[in-house]
């Protein structure tokens, strides 16, 4: 995930893991996930975890003999850090809306479910069908297009988190936790692992969103207020394409009710 330090914090230069959730959902691409909210969500930023790398073979330089058991270090979060990912989610959501993209494709407001059946009616509704329209009308327009293939990428990345946010998962690090003991001040410095970091875990996922906003999509600090207009503008689209879609279906059912009762 986003670096929480280094070289800034935020950083981050690919949508693998939950940095293309935020910013898919962002942007609004992404309508629909399997994320059961319970379990404990485990990420860890990308300079903890190299910084981890370069801190463990270190250890065994003044050593004369290999252990007995090959020694095994889970690069993970601490447990007292851990948070539902119901938790991630709202605080994530929150976040989001005070430091929203640009021009995304709809309202970020997407379903997060643990039904499987629900999440594929989800996807064919909001992923695939806005998307085949979108390209047919490039099409249409003589304009590349991209969106089922952007679609593509996304049903795959997704696969892939799903596994993981559908299960729970419990690693062990003590061994890595307690590497921190052993390392003197410049080091603690130089290799940054600190398990109880000054920030807290809504200043990280705000880092994460504002990083995968400047670092991924480009987009500059001061175009805020610009993308801030257009998700108000985004939320009332939303709303007044809801409710003309449940009122014509409302009113398509009384129709259909009223001509078999003979009313």
């Amino acid at each position: 995930s986003p670096s929480a330090y280094e070289p800034v914090p935020g950083w981050v230069d690919s949508l693998n893991g939950p940095t293309g959730l935020i910013v898919g959902a962002g942007k609004g691409v992404i309508r629909s996930m399997l994320i059961d909210t319970r379990h404990l969500s485990e990420v860890i930023p990308v300079d903890y975890a190299i910084n981890g790398l370069c801190v463990i073979p270190y250890q065994f330089t003044g050593l004369k003999e290999r252990p007995a058991e090959v020694p095994v270090y889970n690069i993970t979060c601490a447990d007292h850090r851990k948070m539902q990912w119901g938790e991630v989610i709202d605080m994530s959501k929150d976040i989001g809306y005070r430091y929203p993209f640009e021009a995304g494709l709809w309202y970020p407001d997407g379903c997060i479910t643990t039904n499987r059946l629900h999440h594929k009616i989800n996807v064919i509704l909001f992923h695939w069908l806005p998307a085949y329209f979108i390209d047919f009308m490039l099409l249409l327009l003589g304009q590349k297009r991209f969106m089922v293939r952007i679609q593509n990428r996304i049903s795959v990345g997704l696969e892939v988190l799903q596994f993981f946010t559908m299960r729970a998962w419990f690693f062990k690090s003590d061994a890595y936790s307690s590497l921190w003991n052993i390392m003197n001040d410049v080091d603690k410095k130089n290799f940054n692992m600190d398990m109880d970091p000054v920030e807290t875990v809504p200043m990280y996922i705000e880092s994460c969103v504002v990083g995968g906003r400047q670092y991924l999509m480009k987009e500059s600090p001061d175009s805020l207020p610009r993308a801030r207009l257009q998700l108000k503008l985004m939320y009332i689209l939303d709303r007044v394409c809801k409710t003309v879609i449940v009122g014509s279906l409302c009113y398509w059912t009384y129709g259909v009710v009223a001509r078999l009762l003979g009313i």
